[in-house]
């Protein structure tokens, strides 16, 4: 946090990303299903028409998850923590929005991940990489302790997984 708060075009550029997840989600999930239905209406439907259904319901039901778990669970800021040096605390099923557990650009970004390594396989080391670097620079910023980095990874992985195999199993989409 000192490291942070002594570069001060460092603080100030970090101070607002959780802010923008909400609207990375609402625009990412719009952008997705645009493309899908353009490209069932196209007729070309593939592989990559499979992953953009997967990503585009595993996205909005990802961003709902961590939004109830925050509010379930209602964790501490890390900053606010930082701040006032008293320690974490779970304030269970407080207001939306003040929770940072699980942490919710791991879950949405793990979930996104998630499903283009269904369909994408051979990028694993690098979606692998990038993810892992997301991890380590929500805790290297003071977002997240490493217990929020880790449940939200473990939330996106599983809901996109869940949502994977409904749709395989039941045949759901194309």
């Amino acid at each position: 946090m000192r490291f942070l708060q002594s570069i001060h075009i460092l603080h100030k550029n970090t101070e607002y990303v959780p802010d923008f997840l909400p609207y990375l989600v609402g625009i990412g999930t719009i952008l997705i299903w645009a493309i899908y239905f353009y490209r069932l209406h196209k007729k070309k439907i593939g592989v990559k028409t499979q992953f953009l259904q997967l990503a585009g319901t595993a996205l909005p039901v990802a961003n709902l998850l961590k939004t109830f778990f925050q509010f379930v669970f209602g964790r501490t800021n890390i900053r606010e923590w930082l701040i006032v040096g008293k320690p974490p605390v779970f304030n269970w099923f407080n207001k939306i929005g003040s929770g940072c557990f699980p942490s919710g650009h791991m879950t949405v970004f793990v979930a996104f991940g998630t499903a283009f390594l269904f369909y994408y396989p051979q990028y694993r080391r690098k979606v692998l990489i990038i993810l892992v670097l997301l991890g380590a620079a929500l805790i290297a910023t003071d977002y997240h302790f490493l217990s929020d980095v880790i449940a939200g990874a473990y939330l996106g992985f599983i809901t996109t997984y869940s949502l994977w195999y409904v749709f395989k199993k039941w045949r759901i989409g194309i």
